[in-house]
């Protein structure tokens, strides 16, 4: 078993080997975090292909590296990802309605009556609103919008 590595030798393909193992697993977990360390179980590779390094260094080097780059990775994506306000709402359901102007199909008595969102109805809760009347969707909770009374509307 002389291919395994022992405490006093470790070899760039072994830092390859783990890049690639990493990687897999990347693919196998969600989320982005283990690229990160594939990264630097590579670049570890390239430095003991180019240096030979004492086992206690490359170790501690790696997980210098690995800190950095899952650090700078995360502000790397975050940079990428949308910062829309629907990027919050994303699998909410009934939030992504909030904003939306819609019409009180049941009025709305002692806080309680139905609007029409689209082709379906939905339970709303509210200042008292007469059917026909135009509302915004403040908040939503579950299957209840809670709507307010839009000003300056025509019905």
């Amino acid at each position: 078993m002389d291919w395994l590595p022992t405490l006093d030798r470790i070899q760039a393909w072994h830092w390859w080997v783990l890049g690639a193992l990493l990687l897999i697993l990347e693919v196998a977990a969600p989320g982005i975090f283990f690229v990160w360390l594939a990264l630097s179980a590579f670049t570890m590779g390239l430095l003991v292909f180019v240096l030979p390094l004492p086992v206690a260094v490359q170790v501690l080097l790696f997980a210098l590296l690995s800190v950095a780059a899952v650090l700078l990775g995360r502000r790397y994506i975050t940079r990428l990802l949308p910062d829309s306000p629907e990027a919050g709402r994303v699998n909410r359901g009934s939030s992504r309605l909030v904003g939306q102007t819609v019409t009180v199909v049941t009025p709305i008595v002692n806080g309680m009556g139905r609007v029409r969102v689209g082709d379906s109805e939905w339970r709303a809760t509210g200042p008292d609103t007469p059917q026909g009347a135009r509302v915004v969707v403040v908040a939503a909770e579950g299957p209840t919008l809670h709507v307010r009374e839009v000003k300056g509307t025509w019905t």
